[in-house]
């Protein structure tokens, strides 16, 4: 239905006067000119919602962050294992002894680097305040906690059977928000442990060409990819307890506002979806994510925060996101070409 011109197949759709959804592809169009959440909202809310409300909500948010794919890594221990992972790839026998970081980065970026490169010992100059480490909020549940320098999880290692169900649940990205919920139905049938353990063990990618590909350019991706997919999970597990009592609103809640890590904003992207299906939750979701942004811009004052333009982007999508919200999330984003630099010169190697 829907080309690599997706203004123009929506416009199309809009010329024809049989086409019996002109208002739902006029709030997608008007999205994609826009960028104004009002309108995404209107197309699951249509009172009259159908496979082609649904297509062109994919349509709407087509490459564009979280709603349509789950943003690259950008920390610069991701970008060492890439690049040993890329030149391993291509044959080459490279050896890394130890590295070093001038700051402390997130657990799940350094998990997903040692799964690539192998056993490097990595040496963290400094934890500028305020520090990685800590807690944003207590919370009953948490992925990681810090042994000095090093994370460590404290989920066990999940189960063969859940590693199954995600490879074949996430292989590939969600072509929306709204149908990676629904694919990601299985994943909330294993048990929380496992699910949580999902969360802090790096599993192997599946066997598949795109990844084998991808192997050879970004394999920290798979995992940055994975925890998205597995918050999606969490969104279905115990579904019989109500929302603002439940097990996997708490879950979600605690690990958006523990350690600065890739689970936080996987978190809140699972709360962002919640709310788009569930108009009851959306002020409370809206309020978490600008609490959670705002944490991430005043940390960033002192420090780099390498969530921070992918925290920018959720609040951008989030229903309830008003000019306040917008003007803030857009300043994040027009610093990111001022720190991408500076950041690609926080690491060091030794062969």
């Amino acid at each position: 239905m829907f080309s690599d011109n997706v203004d123009a197949d929506i416009r199309r759709m809009l010329a024809d006067p049989s086409f019996k959804h002109r208002e739902a592809a006029q709030h997608a169009l008007a999205f994609r000119q826009t960028g104004d959440v009002a309108e995404l909202v209107a197309l699951p809310d249509d009172p009259h919602p159908c496979v082609i409300v649904d297509l062109l909500f994919a349509a709407a948010g087509s490459k564009r962050a979280w709603l349509n794919w789950v943003p690259m890594p950008s920390e610069a221990i991701s970008s060492v294992g890439n690049e040993i992972g890329g030149r391993r790839a291509k044959g080459e026998d490279l050896t890394i002894s130890d590295l070093g970081l001038s700051a402390g980065e997130p657990p799940s970026a350094l998990a997903a680097f040692w799964k690539v490169a192998g056993p490097v010992k990595v040496g963290i100059g400094a934890f500028p305040p305020p520090d990685i480490r800590a807690q944003l909020r207590p919370g009953t549940y948490a992925v990681w906690r810090w042994d000095g320098e090093v994370p460590v999880p404290v989920v066990p290692t999940p189960s063969d059977e859940a590693v199954r169900v995600l490879h074949e649940v996430g292989g590939e990205a969600w072509p929306s928000l709204l149908s990676g919920y629904l694919q990601a139905a299985p994943l909330g049938e294993r048990p929380l442990a496992d699910l949580l353990g999902l969360l802090g063990h790096v599993t192997d990618p599946p066997a598949t060409t795109r990844w084998e590909h991808l192997a050879g350019s970004t394999p920290t991706y798979w995992h940055r990819l994975a925890q998205a997919w597995v918050c999606l999970g969490l969104l279905h597990h115990a579904p019989e307890e109500p929302w603002a009592t439940s097990t996997r609103r708490q879950v979600l809640v605690d690990l958006a506002f523990g350690v600065e890590d890739w689970v936080a904003d996987a978190a809140l992207f699972a709360l962002v979806t919640t709310a788009f299906r569930e108009p009851g939750v959306r002020v409370e979701v809206h309020d978490l994510v600008r609490a959670r942004l705002e944490a991430a811009v005043a940390a960033a004052d002192g420090r780099v925060v390498t969530i921070l333009e992918s925290l920018a982007e959720l609040m951008l999508i989030t229903p309830g996101c008003d000019n306040d919200d917008r003007a803030l999330a857009t300043a994040c984003l027009a610093e990111r070409e001022a720190t991408e630099k500076p950041r690609k010169r926080r690491w060091w190697r030794r062969r």
